[in-house]
């Protein structure tokens, strides 16, 4: 017996098993770079940059009204050391950020101590879009989901972002642009925030970074407000004991703390608040049917959405996936509220339903592609049973996720970014047969 020889085969069989190891975790963290790095640097180009670093006043939708509050909280409430008050500026008088949310106003002030203050707003205004695909990551990452799904998850918000079924129920960049800003910002805040609250529902840490975020979003905007203690109390229920229900209390009783200097005084001044006058929907002008709202897209897509969203809710009860599982649940809870707050909410009253309509949107996208994953898995396995194989190795179905990750990354990011004109090196050109976008270095 050689044993000398065979130990120094041992040894290099296990540092090249070694070396393919760490090549696989460097290429999935390039990996999950490139696919947030790439939803990120599509959306921002979507937002024209070069307008946004102009110093000019940001106007359309609601936009233009919004530019005065923060000023006024610049001016006149912050040097007497207060967050609300009493303006005259508008009709004959009006409660500044009594009704209205403060937080991104404060981030715009901050940044305007740098920047002139319509590059400041307009900076503030698109964070929460710029911010999406990484909380979405982050919501995934810190909830255990296993790769590729996280970064899935980001291709999915990033759809989200890109819908246009809706403009200004909140959450897009259609909404965003009208105006709605607080409310992408709130629901970036929310993913993290439930994220966290997901993470600490297993290993009881975390408690004070998702009171954190879950405050913010709810200081953010008050509908997401709804959304994201909502979503937490969920995600308590589904996992139901002595130790999860004192980490729920003490996370969501910070966060209720965190905020109360802004939402006790919103909710007790309810008799106040403007009603819109919109109808409740279907009916009031907007959609036919709850199955318009439910479902706002062609047949086609409706029928792809739904079905996937479907396969990655039943693969996540499957595989005890719990991040998965609370997306199915809450979407079904939430369709269930846009019937039940027609007439408003109980008490507050004054919610038109259609808010409602983004949150449902947003799990079902992430959900859906999830439910990509699933039928990829399903698709080789079945190749790969017909082949019968004795062993399938862990880097075979690393790299495997690795594909479908880029397969179904690159896909959606190219489509949307044809849709949008929104590619690197894309450009439009004026012919004389009219203007064509067209693509190349």
């Amino acid at each position: 017996m050689n044993t000398h020889n065979d130990t120094i085969e041992t040894d290099d069989i296990d540092t090249d098993i070694s070396r393919r190891s760490e090549w696989a975790e460097t290429f999935k963290s390039m990996s999950t770079t490139a696919v947030v790095l790439g939803a990120t640097l599509l959306v921002i180009s979507a937002l024209h940059p070069n307008l946004i670093l102009r110093n000019n006043t940001p106007t359309g939708g609601d936009m233009g009204a919004h530019v005065w509050g923060p000023a006024y909280l610049r001016d006149v409430l912050l040097p007497h050391w207060r967050l609300t008050g009493w303006s005259m500026d508008w009709y004959s008088g009006l409660p500044a950020y009594r009704f209205y949310m403060v937080v991104p106003a404060l981030a715009i002030v901050a940044l305007d101590v740098l920047l002139p203050y319509g590059i400041a707003f307009k900076l503030i205004v698109v964070a929460g879009l710029v911010a999406f695909p990484a909380c979405a990551y982050v919501m995934g990452r810190v909830a255990k989901l296993a790769y590729p799904l996280p970064e899935l998850m980001v291709v999915g918000a990033t759809m989200f972002l890109f819908d246009e079924s809706f403009t200004i129920y909140g959450g897009n960049i259609a909404s965003t642009m009208a105006g709605e800003f607080s409310h992408s910002i709130a629901l970036a805040f929310s993913l993290v925030g439930l994220g966290l609250f997901a993470r600490g529902l297993d290993d009881g840490k975390h408690r004070g970074w998702a009171a954190v975020f879950i405050a913010l979003s709810a200081l953010s905007h008050g509908i997401v407000l709804i959304f994201v203690f909502g979503g937490a109390v969920v995600m308590l229920l589904m996992k139901l004991d002595r130790q999860r229900v004192k980490f729920g209390i003490v996370t969501l009783g910070c966060a209720v703390l965190l905020s109360a200097f802004w939402v006790i005084p919103f909710l007790g001044g309810h008799s106040f608040m403007t009603d819109m006058k919109y109808g409740s929907e279907p009916g009031g002008g907007s959609f036919k049917t709850m199955w318009d709202m439910y479902f706002p897209l062609s047949t086609t897509f409706n029928i792809l959405l739904v079905s996937l969203s479907i396969v990655g809710f039943v693969g996540s009860v499957f595989r005890r996936r719990f991040l998965g599982m609370w997306m199915g649940v809450y979407t079904l809870i939430l369709m269930l509220g846009v019937k039940v707050a027609q007439g408003g909410l109980p008490v507050i009253g004054l919610l038109w339903n259609p808010r409602i309509l983004p949150f449902i949107y947003l799990l079902r996208y992430m959900l859906a592609a999830i439910g990509a994953y699933e039928v990829w898995l399903f698709v080789r396995r079945s190749i790969l049973i017909q082949k019968n194989p004795l062993q399938i190795p862990s880097e075979h179905s690393r790299n495997a996720s690795t594909s479908i990750l880029w397969t179904i990354t690159a896909f959606c990011l190219v489509v949307l970014g044809v849709r949008y004109q929104s590619l690197p090196f894309g450009k439009l050109e004026s012919k004389t047969s009219g203007t064509s976008y067209t693509w190349g270095p």
